[in-house]
């Protein structure tokens, strides 16, 4: 008979853990825009699934304050998780809308009231953003020389020539390439990794330079690459980069999530921290920096290089510290 009773009061127990209080029906309400009936069920039903998403306690020390401001606890949080990207609210979505944008980068044709890259400083107080001459082809073939201009410096020049009623027309032409900035005290830029947290800083004790988290370094060469789209095909490769026939590794990465954008081109973004999965593509071995430029051209400013842990599949437990192109964008939903 106590064998009996105390089953009875572990069952008794458990459905008052499954039945929803108060507050917690009126936050998912708040939250996913369910009736008081539906919240109530679905907070139910989420209690009593024993597949349902769990977070840990680790993650969500992460991200507690950010969601809590937006009006979850770690319940409703983790139901959040297990729902479509499109059946998110708004408020879940808020960190993702926050990724940065890059500054509009043109090169300028030097002619005519600007000659040179110094007109331009000189005349208009141009920002730093210029830089030094390069020398080119123009759409007919003949040698042309350009800079660099910010697209507030290429505004000053248009309003400039408005000002004083001039007929020249510059030549502005957009000049789009992935950002590779790899810092020298921080594993930043790293896949799936956020060097400010306090498990992924570098100690003060630490050697810099024996420190394999710094590693690639920004002009190191040659350099592995993990591909995961075009990249991947040998015909794209071998002409983007001026080789012969490709000879890639079958590898795989973590911390991230492939997504898309503009509904056709994959999309590589940091994976969240409770999702352990693999990414699989190809590692190849960038020799020199003309090749790395070709690439960082090809993937334009909508990438960004980030430091990667490469696994070669078919080689045991060989891990090598490489690097990938990382979208800076929101993915399609």
């Amino acid at each position: 008979m106590d064998l009996l009773h105390e089953l009875e009061s572990m069952v008794i127990t458990q459905q008052d853990n499954i039945e929803p209080k108060y507050d917690d029906i009126k936050r998912w309400q708040s939250l996913f825009g369910y009736t008081y009936s539906d919240a109530s069920q679905r907070i139910q039903d989420h209690r009593s699934n024993s597949a349902r998403v769990q977070v840990s306690d680790l993650h969500w020390e992460i991200v507690h304050a950010e969601k809590e401001d937006q009006g979850y606890d770690k319940e409703s949080y983790e139901y959040s998780c297990s729902l479509p990207r499109a059946q998110r609210p708004h408020g879940a979505e808020k960190s993702t809308k926050t990724k940065k944008k890059k500054p509009s980068i043109y090169l300028l044709k030097l002619e005519g009231p600007f000659s040179t890259s110094e007109n331009v400083k000189i005349a208009h107080s141009a920002s730093s953003m210029l830089r030094s001459r390069f020398t080119g082809t123009d759409d007919n073939g003949a040698p042309a020389s350009f800079c660099k201009v910010d697209g507030a410096t290429s505004k000053m020049i248009l309003d400039h020539l408005s000002d004083v009623e001039s007929t020249f027309q510059p030549t502005f032409i957009g000049y789009s390439r992935a950002e590779k900035a790899l810092s020298t005290t921080s594993m930043h830029p790293t896949l799936g990794s956020e060097a400010t947290l306090p498990h992924h800083r570098l100690s003060f004790e630490s050697d810099l330079e024996s420190d394999q988290r710094l590693l690639p370094t920004q002009d190191q060469y040659p350099v592995w690459y993990f591909f995961y789209g075009t990249l991947s095909d040998p015909s794209v490769l071998k002409n983007l980069i001026g080789i012969g026939e490709p000879v890639y590794s079958a590898a795989k990465v973590r911390g991230g999530r492939l997504g898309t954008w503009g509904g056709k081109y994959k999309a590589l973004v940091d994976a969240p921290a409770y999702e352990t999965g693999c990414i699989e593509g190809h590692a190849f071995l960038i020799t020199n920096k003309d090749q790395e430029d070709a690439l960082q051209c090809y993937e334009t400013d909508s990438y960004e290089v980030v430091r990667c842990m490469i696994e070669l599949e078919g080689q045991k437990d060989e891990k090598i510290r490489g690097l990938t192109f990382r979208f800076i964008g929101d993915t399609d939903p």
